[in-house]
């Protein structure tokens, strides 16, 4: 029975298939290449040394488009970039595919040489004319379905190396050593330069378990070597809520550029001499506490600041927390102006998942800026009273 009622299941299907009358075939015509598939082009080339003239391996290669960077507005160097990029191979070749036709800039960077953007903010420092300077750029241009070929050369830079020590003459290592040219040039180039996107560099370097540094591809000029100390985070700035402390220290060992050494180095010059020596002993905290002069409120975020006097580069920075109380380290000996700005009587509630939701109990009151003249000297400063007055409310 089971096998009669099978069979009777299996003619339905086969009446109802009969029944159904059968589409006609959909004609399909082969799809076209799409235009984008075949308005592309590529370029290959070569980035050389220009000292030896041998090839640079493994530079990255970057091709920005004339028609964008001339098109960008003063001040944004990535404003309308339109290009490509690659990077050599070991024989200092490469090939940049899938660009779309025009004329293009061609740039490189590699470990030691100089950056195309320093090299131009020197050459507009000595007073170059920017656009000038823009043409002499290596210029490829591109067809569709076509391989164009271009040489790079990049200038090898100098050296700086050296040791940064603690005062007992171990090791300071994990510092960041940064080296800066001594006399500030220009660090926003003008327009039409102000178009290019440059590939990333830097200028410092890490000390090792030695406290050894090096820091290559600068070019000809005068430096000072910094290295940066920070304090621990702080909470309670303001609405921001957050505040790092950062102490930087010249070489040989100063903590004002005033006083920093400067050293010297050629385009290819290899110098090894820098020392840089950390004396924290006469670092000192200032510490203290700030109240409202209206009774019923209280102070319980703030940014403070300490500038030096004699020189502003000199700052460091501290918060206030919800009880009023603030402290900055790292200060060193010398005439300061103590400021505090944004105090308000709401404390920080800090981050939350999801969201933060830092909404007071009752509105925040701020209060007006504060300053007053400080000096430190051989020992720490304690109870300092900042007395803060509310914004009167309109």
């Amino acid at each position: 029975m089971r096998a009669g009622y099978c069979l009777r299941i299996l003619l339905g299907f086969a009446t109802l298939g009969a029944a159904v009358p059968q589409l006609p075939a959909v004609q399909t015509a082969a799809a076209s290449p799409s235009p984008q598939a075949t308005s592309t082009g590529s370029v290959t080339g070569t980035v050389l040394a220009q000292d030896t003239q041998k090839p640079i391996r493994f530079a990255q290669v970057q091709l920005q488009s004339v028609a964008s960077v001339s098109g960008a507005s003063s001040g944004n160097s990535f404003g309308g970039f339109r290009g490509g990029g690659s990077r050599t191979d070991v024989d200092g070749t490469f090939t940049a595919s899938n660009i779309a036709p025009g004329d293009y800039y061609v740039t490189a960077s590699a470990v030691g040489f100089i950056p195309e953007r320093l090299l131009l903010e020197a050459a507009v420092s000595g007073g170059s004319d920017p656009a000038q300077l823009l043409a002499s750029l290596p210029i490829v241009h591109v067809d569709a379905n076509e391989t164009s070929s271009v040489t790079v050369t990049l200038q090898r830079g100098g050296a700086l190396s050296g040791r940064v020590t603690w005062e007992d003459g171990s090791a300071a290592a994990g510092l960041p050593v940064n080296a800066t040219l001594a006399t500030q040039t220009t660090t926003q180039l003008p327009a039409p330069l102000s178009g290019l996107s440059f590939g990333g560099y830097n200028q410092f370097s890490m000390t090792d378990d030695r406290g050894m540094f090096r820091i290559s591809g600068l070019p000809t000029g005068d430096y000072l070597l910094t290295t940066t100390i920070q304090s621990r985070p702080q909470f309670g700035g303001g609405r921001g809520g957050f505040v790092i402390s950062a102490l930087r220290s010249y070489a040989p060992g100063v903590f004002r550029k005033s006083a920093a050494k400067s050293y010297s180095v050629q385009v290819g010059e290899e110098r090894t001499d820098v020392l840089l020596n950390l004396d924290l002993r006469s670092l000192r905290t200032v510490s203290g506490h700030a109240t409202s002069s209206n009774p019923d409120l209280s102070v319980a975020s703030g940014r403070v600041t300490i500038t030096d006097t004699s020189d502003s580069s000199l700052v460091l920075r501290g918060s206030i927390d919800s009880d009023g109380e603030f402290a900055v380290r790292y200060v060193p000996p010398g005439n300061y102006v103590l400021a505090i700005s944004g105090a308000s009587t709401q404390a920080f509630q800090g981050y939350r998942r999801g969201g933060s939701d830092n909404t007071p109990s009752a509105p925040a009151v701020s209060f007006q800026p504060f300053s007053q003249a400080i000096v430190v000297t051989d020992t720490d400063i304690s109870g300092f009273a900042a007395t803060l007055t509310p914004v009167q409310s309109k």
